[in-house]
């Protein structure tokens, strides 16, 4: 069942980001929270706040993942 869209700091109550930088304005977001469901099992949820397409979602997914990758690359590729 689809519900209507409420602001981001109700949706995510309880958690807490770091700013964005001076000066900068939020236009859209992805997020991936991990919950725990109805029943008390941990799951994920994954939302957006519109105004992204599908190439630009496609885009940053792509660029975080490969980002992340080089990260644990470094961390735990080289004894």
């Amino acid at each position: 069942m689809a519900q209507d869209r409420v602001p981001v700091g109700e949706a995510l109550t309880g958690l807490s980001l770091h700013p964005l930088p001076d000066g900068w304005t939020a236009l859209t977001c992805i997020v991936l929270v991990k919950c725990l469901d109805d029943q008390g099992h941990p799951s994920w949820a994954f939302r957006t706040a519109g105004g992204m397409n599908d190439e630009e979602l496609l885009g940053a997914l792509t660029v975080r993942t490969d980002i992340l990758r080089r990260r644990l690359l470094q961390d735990y590729g080289s004894p």
